[in-house]
């Protein structure tokens, strides 16, 4: 019974569930030389080709004291090291007349008066990545079939002390990755952030350079395409994200720019109702295309300068697993099959279709355009 108390005592072990290897060996080094009597415990490591046994700690019971053993070479112990890749326990009652210790008598068992040993390899996902060793001095001693079930239960728990320490490393590797592309990411939306502010500017010298309405109005609706694309970096990098945009505040920006831009000259009641939405980066640039396409056309082809009464709608909400936009004025309306000069509803469609999207039109007293597409 001792030995099972003693097992579930170590396994309640915070250094076990931590991964801490160290800590967690002096434990069970310790605990396992007062359980079985035997006066040195000691735990090793092998290297990443498995041609050296490195010291964890070893535990001398009759000083009481902790130290590091010199590390074991493959090239100096090649028999020892096979019979220890090729068995699960290794049992040397009298470690002197065995064959397998016969290359560590003058160097290891003699100097440390050890007379018995039983050693245990040390396994992580299934692969040997050291071992631990309990051994008897000055006297042999047989050891019981308990006593070797319970060694091979306290390898059993350095193993996962072992596993869970390379975990924790793994996990901080990712994580370290991680940070790395993150740090990364946004350095490039920052630097997109800023270049898309180059050409925007550009653009303008370009615009006040032109002599007539036609390359005007043309740059205008390049510059407000490229602005619907900077409006999405500078989402990403206001809020941190790199990947996601906040499609209400995104079409927000988007809307109140275009209005500043095609609104003047025209009285027209501009109404928002956008629930919130999060959406990927990828679909932001084509809704944010849409919009702008969508809402050049109201501004510029729906309504009469001297009309009065002119609204704009712009609706965002979710319906089912789907998220709905609808742009709807009360303009002069077109004929949806007749080619429009200047209206883009091909370029809709087109951008409607990137985002796995659908694409509606209805004119009856004005123009409601809906774009539907799912959510992630």
């Amino acid at each position: 019974m001792k030995y099972i108390d003693v097992i579930e005592e170590l396994s309640q072990s915070k250094s076990l569930h931590q991964g801490n290897v160290f800590t967690f060996s002096k434990e069970v080094l310790k605990t396992a030389a007062t359980t079985l009597g035997c006066k040195r415990t000691n735990a090793w490591l092998f290297n990443e080709d498995k041609s050296v046994l490195r010291s964890i700690c070893s535990y001398d019971a009759s000083t009481n004291r902790f130290k590091e053993e010199e590390s074991l070479k493959r090239e100096e112990l090649p028999n020892y090291f096979n019979f220890l890749t090729k068995n699960k326990i290794i049992v040397s009652e009298d470690a002197l007349s065995e064959r397998m210790n016969t290359e560590l008598i003058d160097t290891y068992l003699l100097p440390n008066q050890i007379k018995s040993m039983i050693d245990v390899p040390l396994r992580s996902e299934g692969e040997m990545v050291g071992v631990i060793c309990f051994e008897a001095v000055q006297e042999i001693y047989e050891w019981s079939s308990a006593d070797k079930k319970f060694t091979q239960s306290l390898a059993q728990l350095l193993s996962l002390a072992i596993e869970t320490n390379n975990k924790n490393a793994l996990r901080e590797e990712l994580e370290k990755a991680v940070k790395q592309k993150e740090v990364l990411l946004y350095e490039i939306n920052h630097r997109v952030k800023n270049n898309m502010a180059v050409i925007i500017g550009l653009i303008n010298l370009q615009k006040h350079k032109s002599k007539d309405d036609f390359h005007i109005n043309l740059l205008q609706e390049l510059k407000e395409k490229i602005h619907s694309m900077a409006v999405v970096q500078n989402h990403l990098h206001n809020n941190k994200s790199l990947v996601k945009v906040e499609l209400s505040m995104y079409l927000q920006e988007l809307i109140n720019n275009l209005h500043r831009s095609y609104g003047h000259g025209k009285e027209i009641t501009l109404s928002m109702n956008l629930n919130r939405a999060v959406i990927d980066i990828s679909k932001g640039i084509p809704i944010g295309l849409i919009a702008n396409e969508v809402l050049t056309n109201s501004f510029k082809y729906a309504f009469e300068e001297d009309e009065v009464g002119n609204r704009l709608a712009v609706n965002l909400f979710r319906r089912n697993r789907e998220i709905v936009i609808q742009f709807e004025d009360n303009g002069v309306g077109f004929d949806p099959e007749q080619k429009q000069e200047g209206m883009g509803l091909e370029l809709i469609r087109d951008l409607s279709k990137q985002i796995d999207g659908t694409f509606e039109i209805q004119v009856n007293g004005g123009v409601t355009i809906t774009i539907t597409f799912p959510i992630e």
